[in-house]
């Protein structure tokens, strides 16, 4: 069972997700804060973050950045997704997200790109 970090501040949305990545195998962990996900991750380390880009009172492009550079969290794959698809490329080149998912999505599409990510990252080890 892989573990996954959902950070997102739309409540709904992430009940939603947190559910049914759940119901597909996953072990989820879900924040509407930053602030306690960031705590949170220097004690539990997922083997995936999924992370909304547009979050009230910070940037989920800044907290990609971050992730990249902290010793905690730097090899730790991270799946972006926002409303806005023209900041992929942004954030996979320029904040170092893995990949990027635009919303809305299906679960079924966003399952097959966490574990897409998942292979190519076990492969990295």
């Amino acid at each position: 069972m892989h573990s996954i970090f959902v950070i997102d501040d739309d409540k709904d949305l992430l009940t939603v997700v947190k559910s049914s990545l759940r119901k597909k195998g996953f072990a989820v962990s879900a924040f509407f804060d930053w602030e306690i996900a960031n705590k949170a991750l220097k004690i539990f380390k997922p083997q995936i973050i999924l992370l909304d880009v547009f979050m009230k009172g910070i940037d989920g492009l800044d907290i990609c950045k971050r992730l990249r550079t902290s010793p905690y969290t730097k090899l730790i794959p991270i799946l972006v997704y926002s409303g806005f698809p023209k900041i992929e490329h942004s954030a996979i080149y320029d904040y170092g997200a893995d990949d990027f998912l635009a919303k809305p999505f299906e679960i079924n599409d966003l399952v097959k790109k966490l574990h897409l990510i998942l292979s190519k990252f076990d492969t990295r080890r």
